[in-house]
């Protein structure tokens, strides 16, 4: 999740080196065998006499063999570009809360670094900060298609905060890619393991993800559902773009949370994308309204490693938990 240009890069790379290797396999098998201007093959070295007969065959049977086996590693590299493609364009790697369910390159590691400020009435400012590791599947096409993160989520500035420094572990499957017909389709697993500041109990997240291509961009949706089963007090660290510290006992935290996302991203250029999409989320506290909030940010690859994606939270009601405003940025960095 990440580093557009390396993933088309590398996968370009590859599909270079299975058509030489093919290509090599095709140059060896016309030394030997030699080509008639029909298109048929025969083994060097076979009499046009009593063994012609058979050269032949085995000559067809090599070229039937090379051919099918040619084939196949175009179809493969053709596949792992396409995939490579689907990733490149629908990842969405800036300062909103979308889930793109795209994998990275395969057997690669990426480190995603996200800060920002959030601002609400009558509550202090809060500075959230993640810092996430990202390791991309390989060995296997189900393999090629699964991403694990570890991630901490803090809240700067404040380091009494129940749950700073706990540990957040993800699972994402992409299920199904976009083949022009069908949409993206993938999951998105995640677990806080209390391993923070006076921390307690294990939440978890899933969320479902769908992607369209349409016009010059990508199409999103994410639907999620959360428990909540820790004691973390009015003030828990949690990374998102509006986590305000209301005022409220750990006694109205709300054990099922909900929400959806909807977005969709501009494709300017190779470099430059646009974001924007609307978050309607359950609140975390009992008695209070709904979150509705507008979400618009950018995505620059700086070059193959690092994408940079500034952004910025809008509020758009004034129910208790929404923020007036946020802003922040997100680093993306390939190894």
């Amino acid at each position: 999740m990440s580093a557009f240009r390396l993933v088309v890069s590398v996968f370009g790379l590859v599909a270079l080196v299975a058509s030489a290797q093919a290509g090599e396999r095709h140059d060896a098998s016309s030394t030997s065998p030699a080509v008639t201007d029909a298109g048929s093959f025969r083994l060097a070295g076979w009499t046009d006499a009593s063994d012609t007969h058979r050269g032949s065959s085995m000559g067809a049977r090599t070229a039937s063999l090379t051919a099918d086996n040619d084939d196949e590693v175009m179809t493969m590299s053709n596949r792992r570009l396409t995939e490579d493609e689907v990733a490149a364009r629908q990842s969405v790697d800036a300062y909103n809360s979308l889930e793109d369910g795209q994998p990275g390159d395969p057997g690669t590691l990426e480190l995603q670094l996200e800060g920002g400020w959030v601002t609400a009435t009558g509550e202090h400012d809060v500075f959230p900060f993640l810092a996430e590791l990202q390791y991309n599947g390989s060995g296997s096409e189900f393999l090629e298609n699964t991403q694990f993160t570890l991630g901490v989520p803090v809240e700067m500035g404040i380091g009494g905060v129940e749950g700073n420094g706990d540990l957040e572990l993800g699972w994402q499957q992409r299920w199904i890619e976009d083949d022009g017909t069908m949409p993206t389709i993938a999951t998105l697993a995640e677990v806080r393991i209390p391993t923070g500041y006076h921390s307690s109990g294990v939440d978890g997240t899933l969320t479902a993800v769908v992607a369209k291509d349409l016009g010059p961009g990508t199409a999103y949706f994410n639907a999620f559902g959360r428990t909540v089963n820790g004691d973390n007090g009015e003030e828990a660290a949690e990374f998102n773009l509006f986590a305000i510290p209301w005022d409220c006992d750990s006694e109205d935290v709300r054990h099922f949370q909900w929400g959806f996302r909807a977005g969709y991203k501009w494709r300017i250029s190779d470099e430059f994308a646009l974001i924007g999409d609307y978050v309607n989320q359950s609140s975390e506290y009992t008695g209070h309204g709904n979150s509705n909030l507008l979400e618009v940010s950018g995505e620059w690859h700086v070059n193959d490693r690092i994408t940079v994606g500034p952004g910025v939270v809008i509020g758009l009601d004034d129910n208790d938990e929404t923020p007036n405003f946020g802003a922040g940025v997100r680093m993306m960095v390939s190894f």
